[in-house]
């Protein structure tokens, strides 16, 4: 491994470890948000059990399905200068709906926004072209001046109707950490 590129995963092991104490802390003092406190623990460790074990993807699955209730998703990667698409990694998605993200991705690009989620049940201007994709929350994963990328999630179960407040917060530390976890297993 790189010098620089453990040091990067070290980093993001030592945020991610000392928010997860943090968590774990205010679900048991039993705060108020003790419901968030303890999807957002359980997010951290999730993904830092997966840096360290490099099985990063599967964890974003995992965190995805379990703690938001998403039945389908795909990371993709938009190339800057092509616009072509590329499903890295998917889950759950039928075929038609994998070729329709593919069609319909490049919209997707200007929305992929580092340690923002987008989720476009909050009624944001563009949303028109994209409601045919069924997307229910775009996670940013990176943008460099080569590619974007970006974990989709494009279906609930079917009791759920959208994301709460908790669901939110666990999107946003998603939003910020699983791109620099990626990354660090890439180059590990």
């Amino acid at each position: 491994m790189h010098k620089h590129a453990h040091a990067s995963a070290q980093a993001v092991a030592d945020v991610l470890e000392t928010g997860a104490a943090r968590f774990l802390q205010q679900s048991l003092e039993g705060t108020r948000h003790m419901g968030a406190s303890t999807k957002l623990y359980a997010a951290s460790q999730t993904l830092l059990s997966a840096l360290r074990e490099s099985w990063v993807f599967a964890a974003l699955v995992e965190i995805c399905s379990n703690l938001l209730a998403c039945e389908q998703l795909a990371m993709i990667e938009i190339e800057c200068e092509t616009r072509a698409v590329h499903i890295l990694g998917e889950e759950g998605l039928p075929p038609e709906r994998r070729e329709n993200l593919l069609q319909n991705a490049r919209f997707l690009e200007p929305r992929i926004t580092p340690g923002n989620a987008w989720i476009p049940q909050d009624g944001k201007q563009g949303n028109s072209i994209l409601a045919p994709l069924g997307i229910t929350a775009l996670v940013p994963l990176w943008r460099d001046e080569r590619s974007s990328g970006a974990l989709v999630l494009l279906q609930l179960l079917p009791q759920r109707n959208g994301f709460d407040a908790e669901d939110r917060q666990v999107l946003e530390l998603l939003s910020l950490y699983a791109g620099p976890c990626l990354r660090s297993q890439v180059h590990g």
